[in-house]
C-alpha cells in the first residue's frame, strides 16, 4: 500500500462556454498540470459526456512514455440529478474498459441521446431521480459514486443543511462524500459515519488542478485499487425507495454550476 494523491472530479475543454482555462488548452496541457501539482490519479468528469476521456488517456500514455513520469486518468462524469426540491451533483467513474458503454446504458435509462444533444446543452441536462438511484445503477454497471461539493452554496442552498444529504449517506452506492471547506470535514464524518470523506478540484482549468484533492492509500494507482480502497457499493444492501426510481430529465436554462 502507498499513499496516492487523487483529484477525483475535474472538468475539461471538451464544453469550451463551461471551461474556464486558457482557449489553447490541451490534453496535454492538463496532464502536465496535474503531474506539476503531484497527482497520481485524476478523474475526467465533464458534464454529462465521457467525450474528452480518450484524448486525456493518450496524452498521459505519451507524455508517460516521453518523460517517465506517469498519471492514471479514469473516465467519469458528472451528473445534476434533482429529487424534490433539492439537486444532487454525482461524480461517477466508470470502469476504464468499458466506459463508454456504461455511460451510454445509463444515459438510455433515462432515454437520452447524447448524439443529439448540442454541445452547450450537456451542462445543463438535469436528470429526475432520487440520486440513491442513480448511484445504484451506477455501482451495478460496476463503477464508483460519490457525491460532489457537499458544504457548496448555490444562492441559498447547501445540500449539508437539507434533509436530502442524511438520506443519501446511508445509501450503500455513495462511496464518498467530497467537502471544499476543511472546517465542515468533522460535520460531515458525524453525520456520516463509515462513508469516505474526500475533497477534490472540480477544476475548470488547468491551474485549478489538485488545488484540492485526496489522498487514499492504494494498492497501485488503478480505478480497480480505488474501488476496494473506498469500498464502493460494499456498505450493505441496496436500497429500497418508495418513490419510482426514474422521473425523467430535462434542460435547464437557469443552472446551478
Amino acid at each position: 500500500m502507498t499513499p496516492v494523491e487523487l483529484d477525483l472530479h475535474t472538468h475539461t475543454p471538451h464544453v469550451s462556454a463551461d471551461y474556464r482555462g486558457p482557449v489553447d488548452t490541451t490534453p496535454r496541457s492538463i496532464v502536465e498540470a496535474a503531474i506539476a501539482a503531484g497527482l497520481g490519479v485524476i478523474a475526467v468528469t465533464d458534464h454529462f459526456s465521457v467525450g474528452y476521456v480518450h484524448q486525456m488517456v493518450e496524452a498521459a500514455r505519451v507524455h508517460a512514455q516521453e518523460s517517465g513520469a506517469e498519471l492514471v486518468v479514469l473516465p467519469g462524469v458528472e451528473l445534476r440529478v434533482s429529487w424534490r426540491d433539492d439537486e444532487v451533483h454525482l461524480v461517477a467513474i466508470f470502469p476504464p474498459e468499458s466506459y463508454q458503454a456504461c455511460f451510454e446504458e445509463l444515459a438510455h435509462t433515462f432515454g437520452i441521446d447524447e448524439r443529439m444533444l448540442e454541445m452547450a446543452d450537456l451542462p445543463t441536462v438535469r436528470l429526475h431521480a432520487h440520486p440513491c438511484m442513480v448511484a445504484e445503477r451506477v455501482v451495478k454497471m460496476g463503477g464508483i459514486c460519490h457525491i460532489a461539493h457537499v458544504d457548496r452554496w448555490f444562492g441559498t442552498y447547501r445540500l449539508l443543511d437539507a434533509q436530502l444529504f442524511d438520506e443519501l449517506v446511508g445509501c450503500p452506492a455513495i462511496a464518498a462524500l467530497d467537502v471544499i471547506d476543511p472546517a465542515n470535514v468533522a460535520e460531515v464524518e458525524r453525520r456520516a459515519p463509515g462513508v469516505a470523506v474526500i475533497s477534490s478540484s472540480d477544476a475548470h482549468s488547468p491551474d485549478e488542478i489538485g488545488r484540492r484533492r485526496a489522498t487514499l492509500w492504494l494498492e497501485e494507482p488503478s480505478f480497480a485499487a480505488l474501488a476496494r480502497a473506498l469500498g464502493a457499493g460494499a456498505r450493505g444492501e441496496a436500497s429500497q425507495m418508495d418513490a419510482p426510481p426514474i422521473a425523467g430529465w430535462q434542460r435547464e436554462h437557469a443552472r446551478r454550476e
